[in-house]
């Protein structure tokens, strides 16, 4: 995934928090399991995991807000 299509995915989804974006950008973009990404950030893998979820919902095509 480019830079550019996470930071669509992240607006479109409305997350937040500086080091859960930061570990999911470690994920998403450079290819970086999320155990290392947890244990580079300093947060726990399993707030990776739980907003690497949200993040693969899908988008409806019409309003672009993510789908239930």
């Amino acid at each position: 995934m480019t830079a550019d299509d996470f930071e669509k995915l992240l607006k479109a989804h409305k997350m937040r928090g500086a080091r859960t974006v930061n570990a999911l950008r470690l994920v998403f973009v450079d290819g970086v399991t999320a155990y290392a990404a947890s244990k580079t950030v300093g947060i726990a893998e399993s707030a990776i995991s739980r907003a690497k979820q949200k993040l693969q919902r899908p988008l409806c095509p019409h309003c672009g807000q993510p789908m239930p």
